[in-house]
């Protein structure tokens, strides 16, 4: 792949990146307590149905299970370039899931919509009580926001229109943890540039630089 392709990859990921950086930093700064309150105060409620959906359905299960139908079938039919986008879609949405799961574990920030506890960030330990595996003190960054970025940025980076309407998509289930007060503003933003960022190295490893080409390779043996 040509060096103008990967520079090109390299300056999206910088402009998507800092985006999410900047939505990060506002969301901790000013937004995300006024959102929360909004979305508690019922703004938003006539959309809570299709929220529902884009969070069930934008879940990494879902979206693995179909790339991996796809991507059967593209080594089926010999379409290698294809095989290495997918592949490198599943093993970003992967490794953007593995890392924000480990910084939410030790985070322990609590979820929005707990009303019971103080809102705060707590570590792996609160009041003498290991607490990094319940669900209450998993709100950052989201998982499921970094799973669909990171799925979807190899995509875009290698075909734009269709990667656009893929962003599209993980942004509409990031909106949707938010709407549903899973998570904050600042937390789907972090979980948005865990993916982009998982999405550029795998992308540039597996499609750029031809990664796994024992299993990829464009020749027949």
């Amino acid at each position: 792949m040509t060096g103008v392709m990967e520079r090109m990859a390299l300056v999206w990921t910088v402009v998507l990146a800092a985006g999410a950086v900047l939505l990060l930093a506002f969301g901790l700064a000013a937004w995300d307590q006024p959102v929360l309150e909004a979305v508690r105060a019922g703004a938003g409620e006539a959309w809570r149905d299709t929220a529902k959906a884009f969070s069930f359905y934008g879940d990494f299960p879902w979206l693995a299970g179909v790339a991996l139908l796809g991507l059967a079938l593209t080594l089926r039919l010999w379409r290698r370039e294809w095989a290495r986008i997918i592949t490198a879609m599943l093993l970003a949405g992967v490794l953007a899931g593995l890392v924000s799961n480990v910084i939410k574990l030790g985070a322990g920030r609590v979820r929005p919509r707990v009303e019971k506890i103080e809102h705060g960030w707590y570590g792996p330990v609160h009041e003498g009580r290991w607490v990094t595996l319940r669900t209450s003190y998993q709100s950052f960054p989201s998982s499921h926001a970094a799973c669909a970025f990171g799925f979807f940025f190899p995509l875009f980076l290698s075909r734009r229109l269709l990667g656009a309407a893929g962003l599209l998509l993980a942004a509409s289930v990031a909106w949707s943890r938010v709407q549903l007060n899973a998570h904050h503003i600042s937390d789907v933003a972090a979980g948005a540039l865990l993916g982009l960022l998982a999405g550029w190295l795998m992308w540039r490893w597996i499609v750029a630089r031809g990664g796994l080409s024992r299993w990829l390779s464009d020749a027949r043996t």
